[in-house]
């Protein structure tokens, strides 16, 4: 079984954006950490649009200026030592403003459909043109859509194919989630390790011209969720989260739903959700599927979950390591 771990470099957009140092530097620092002792490949997908709305508000503070420098040396610093750098797009930064020493973030376009097609079609290309100014021409062939957010893809298909995006990785089988912020709905998704769709990542089609590679998935109940809302409440340091920003809070039909009745979460390393590495792995070898892709956020890593990375890593659970490389 492949397995690729898979991060979303971005920072906190809820209410408190929180600091590069703490939700990006520090955190990604402490994976690099692990994964150069156990050798194993990154896959980063870079929130462009921040780097794109830093260099553009720069001119306004130079916290700012001293920002870009370091994320760009450090995303440069990952390419350099073989890890992967591929697009993840959060097109609410087209709308941010830095002003009284914070970001002014409007999330009324917070999904790339809530552009005008030539607008998408700009985004993308500016997005991947400045993933591919700061780790060279081989970035960004791989995409995840921010939030999970990808549907209808039909509107996002000619942008991403035109920039020589092949693979998707947003799709995580079984998920699903209300409200207008951040609705999708993967539950018609194949149960198969990838596949092939040319306007419907749900629905294969041997020619299509982009190959889904879904992230890795697993049922959870509802005491799960109590018992992550208590290991954050009285877990002391080891649960806190590197990141010092606020998440966009989950909407409440949704909430409810995950704390009465059994859901679908993604396999992640962030926080206390790194607790079902292994068992969720050892699914997917006892189905036969041949690749499992984890998530996570550098913002959202406990030392408790980086700990338990780092034991999957050693312990023979992860099986073949690889990147997106593989599927090209």
């Amino acid at each position: 079984m492949r397995t690729l771990v898979t991060l979303d470099y971005e920072i906190y957009f809820g209410r408190r954006t929180g600091t590069v140092e703490k939700c990006l530097l520090e955190p990604t620092e402490a994976l690099m950490d692990i994964a150069e002792r156990r050798g194993a490949p990154l896959a980063f997908f870079v929130d462009a649009g921040y780097l794109l709305a830093l260099r553009r508000e720069m001119k306004h503070s130079q916290q700012l200026a001293r920002d870009h420098l370091a994320v760009c040396r450090q995303l440069k610093r990952l390419a350099r030592r073989g890890h992967e750098l591929q697009l993840h797009i959060h097109p609410h930064w087209e709308d941010a403003r830095w002003g009284d020493g914070g970001w002014e973030l409007d999330l009324k376009r917070y999904a790339l459909h809530a552009f005008a097609p030539a607008e998408i079609d700009d985004i993308v290309r500016r997005y991947v043109g400045a993933l591919r100014d700061v780790a060279g021409p081989a970035a960004g062939r791989a995409f995840r859509a921010g939030g999970w957010v990808i549907q209808p893809f039909d509107r996002l298909r000619s942008a991403l194919a035109n920039a020589g995006v092949a693979i998707d990785s947003t799709v995580y089988p079984g998920g699903h989630r209300g409200g207008d912020i951040q609705p999708y709905d993967f539950r018609r998704a194949p149960s198969r390790s990838t596949w092939r769709f040319e306007d419907d990542p749900l629905v294969e089609d041997p020619r299509g011209a982009f190959l889904e590679v879904p992230i890795a998935s697993h049922r959870v109940t509802p005491g799960f969720f109590w018992r992550l809302a208590a290991a954050k409440k009285a877990g002391g340091s080891r649960h806190r989260p590197f990141g010092d920003g606020e998440a966009i809070a989950m909407e409440g039909n949704d909430l409810l739903a995950r704390l009465t009745k059994p859901s679908t979460s993604v396999v992640s390393i962030d926080g206390y959700k790194a607790t079902f590495l292994e068992s969720a792995a050892e699914d997917y070898r006892r189905r036969g599927l041949e690749d499992f892709v984890v998530i996570g956020h550098p913002k959202a890593f406990t030392p408790f979950s980086l700990e338990r990375l780092d034991q999957f890593l050693a312990g023979g659970n992860a099986g073949h390591l690889a990147n997106y490389a593989t599927y090209q």
